[in-house]
């Protein structure tokens, strides 16, 4: 619930900010089809680079690129022991 009331009310700032940037009076109808336009762009906007991010961290390398074992603790580089003094 509240994830929701804040995406409303960022999406509704979002529509705040674009009428005063653009000094649009909603009460024209010409206006109000620039502001349509200019939210659903804004809005287009949010969404590509939304699934830019996602599309980010789906492809990022998440695991180490060596296959050494990491049993026991944290590895050290360059030493044959971890943090915990067990062989790795």
């Amino acid at each position: 619930m509240k994830l929701r009331m804040i995406i409303i009310k960022l999406l509704f700032l979002g529509a705040l900010f674009i009428i005063s940037n653009n000094n649009l009076h909603l009460g024209d109808n010409g206006e109000r089809e620039v502001f349509f336009n200019y939210y659903s762009s804004w809005l287009g906007n949010i969404f590509n680079q939304g699934q830019a991010i996602t599309f980010y961290v789906v492809k990022f390398e998440w695991l180490p690129k060596s296959k050494e074992s990491y049993a026991g603790g944290l590895y050290v580089a360059g030493s044959n022991y971890s943090i915990s003094r067990e062989k790795v």
